[in-house]
C-alpha cells in the first residue's frame, strides 16, 4: 500500500515501505492571528472590513485581551487542503481533522490505521482520543455484517466511557482513491490549563455516546450522534429519527430550535419519490420559524439493513446566564443557507451544503459551487479565509475530479496559504438527478 493525500492535481501517493503509517507532504505549521475586528451594520447581512495592519498593531499596543481574537493554526497542508485545523478562543481550542484513511490487507486493519492517523493529528494540535466530542466514519462498499468490526475498533480507540465521541457511520460509494476503504474525520475541544472547559457524554453504547455537550465561555455546543428510527418508508422514518434527535437534544439541555446544522443521510436516495417523502416526514416532526443549515445525502448503506434514514446534527444555546445570538440568512424550503452563532466570543458561521446547476458539466458545477459558497459566507460577514472545515460531496467521483474542484477553489479566491481541513466522498447521489457536486462548510470570524 503507498501512503496518498490529496493534491491539486488530484490524489497522489508516495511509496514508503519502511513505514506503517501515513506519511503526507508538508510538516510545517503555520499560525494565523485574526487580522481585525468586524463590527455588525445594520443589517445582519453586511459584510465588515478588516482593519489595516498599522491599526491592528497599534490596537495591540494599547492591550487588547487575547480573547478578543481567535487564533487559526493550520498544521500539516497537503495541497488543496490542511491535515488539521484549529482554532483557539480565550484558551479553549477547537480541532478539526480531516480525513484520515486506512491500509491494509482487512478491513479490520484500514479501520485500524484509520483511527491511529485520527490519533495522531491529534497529537499534533496537542489533543488525545479523549478530547474528540465527534467523528463521521465513511466505508466503501460497507455491509451491515462490517459493523462489529468497526465497533469493535471504535471501541479500542476510545476505552474509557466517560470519553465516547458522538459518532455517525455511513456506507459511501467512493474514497479519494480506489484501493482506499475507509475514512475518519473529527472534532476535538481542549482547554489551556485554569480555563473552564465541560464536556459532557448522553446515553453511552458500544463505543460512542448519543449527544455531547461542551461547554466553554457561556455557549454549549451539542453534537449529536447519527440517529435512526423505525417505519415503513422514508416519511415515517424520517419523523420517527427527528424525534430520536429531539430526545438527544433535550437530554443535553437543547432542543430542535437550538439546531444550527443538520444531515441527512438516505439510503437509495431517489430525488423524485423520496425527497417529497423526507419533507413530508421533517414536517410532521418540526415545527420550527428558523430552520438549521443543512445537507441532504444520497448513501448507499447503513448500519443495519431496516435502516433507510440517518440524521445527525449540532446544535447551540446559552449557558450559566449568556446569551447567543444566532442569524438565520437566506431562508429555503425547509433548511438556512447560513447560520450564524455567537456568544462571547468568535462568530461561527455554518454553511448548508452548496451546489451548481444540476446536468451541467463539473466544471461549470464547481465553478457555480464556489461561487455559491464566496456569496454565503459573505452574507454572514465572513470571507474565503475564514472557512477552516469542508466536505466535498460527490456522486459520480473519478479520479483527477479533485483537480477539477480545486481550481475552481482557486479561481473564486479562495486562498492557498489557509485552506481549511477537509473530507472528500464519493456518496451515491444528491438533492437531484444530474447534481455532482455539493461542499459544505464552517468558518470562524471575528467582528
Amino acid at each position: 500500500m503507498l501512503p496518498c493525500a490529496l493534491s491539486s492535481s488530484g490524489p497522489w501517493c508516495e511509496s514508503a515501505p519502511s513505514r506503517a503509517r501515513w506519511e503526507f507532504r508538508w510538516r510545517e505549521t503555520s499560525t494565523v492571528q485574526a487580522s481585525g475586528t468586524r463590527r455588525r451594520g445594520p443589517g445582519r447581512n453586511t459584510v465588515a472590513h478588516r482593519l489595516p495592519l498599522s491599526i491592528l498593531v497599534g490596537l495591540l499596543a494599547c492591550a487588547i485581551p487575547l480573547s478578543a481574537a481567535a487564533q487559526v493554526e493550520y498544521i500539516d497542508p497537503a495541497g488543496g487542503f490542511t491535515q488539521v485545523v484549529t482554532t483557539t478562543n480565550a484558551g479553549v481550542k477547537t480541532i478539526f481533522v480531516s480525513g484520515q484513511v486506512g491500509q491494509g490487507d482487512t478491513l479490520r486493519e484500514h479501520v485500524e490505521s484509520a483511527f491511529a492517523g485520527v490519533v495522531r493529528r491529534l497529537e499534533q494540535a496537542g489533543a488525545t482520543s479523549g478530547d474528540v466530542v465527534k467523528i463521521r466514519i465513511f466505508i466503501k462498499d460497507f455491509e451491515p455484517a462490517q459493523y462489529p468490526t468497526i465497533a469493535e475498533v471504535r471501541l479500542a480507540t476510545f476505552p474509557d466511557e466517560n470519553q465516547w465521541p458522538a459518532s455517525t457511520m455511513i456506507g459511501v460509494r467512493e474514497l479519494a482513491v480506489d484501493s482506499l476503504r475507509v475514512e475518519i474525520e473529527a472534532i476535538a475541544v481542549v482547554a489551556e490549563s485554569g480555563v473552564d472547559l465541560d464536556i459532557e457524554r448522553f446515553s453511552p453504547s458500544n463505543g460512542f455516546s448519543g449527544a455531547v455537550a461542551v461547554t466553554a465561555h457561556g455557549v454549549k455546543t451539542v453534537y449529536v450522534a447519527g440517529q435512526v428510527g423505525p417505519g415503513d418508508g422514508v416519511a415515517e422514518q424520517t419523523a420517527a429519527v427527528w424525534g430520536r434527535v429531539a430526545q438527544r437534544l433535550d437530554a443535553a439541555g437543547a432542543s430542535v430550535a437550538d439546531l444550527v446544522k443538520a444531515t441527512t443521510y438516505i439510503v437509495d436516495f431517489d430525488p423524485e419519490t423520496d425527497l417529497p417523502a423526507y419533507r413530508a416526514g421533517r414536517e410532521q416532526a418540526l415545527d420550527l420559524d428558523d430552520m438549521p443549515a443543512s445537507t441532504l445525502l444520497g448513501i448507499p448503506a447503513l448500519a443495519a439493513e431496516q435502516y433507510r434514514v440517518e440524521i445527525d446534527g449540532i446544535a447551540v444555546v446559552g449557558a450559566d446566564g449568556n446569551a447567543v445570538d444566532r442569524e438565520f440568512i437566506d431562508p429555503a424550503t425547509g433548511f438556512t443557507q447560513v447560520v450564524t452563532t455567537r456568544g462571547t466570543g468568535p462568530k461561527v458561521v455554518q454553511v448548508s451544503g452548496q451546489v451548481g446547476r444540476p446536468g451541467d458539466s463539473l466544471e461549470n458545477q464547481a465553478d457555480q459551487v464556489y461561487g455559491n459558497l464566496r456569496r454565503r459566507l459573505e452574507a454572514a460577514g465572513a470571507e474565503p479565509e475564514d472557512l477552516l472545515k469542508t466536505v466535498i460531496y460527490m456522486p459520480e467521483y473519478a479520479r483527477g475530479d479533485f483537480a477539477v474542484v480545486d481550481a475552481a477553489r482557486k479561481a473564486h479566491g479562495f486562498p492557498d496559504d489557509r485552506v481549511p481541513a477537509a473530507t472528500l466522498l464519493g456518496i451515491q447521489s444528491l438533492f437531484a438527478n444530474g447534481a455532482l457536486l455539493e461542499i459544505e462548510g464552517i468558518a470562524v470570524v471575528e467582528q
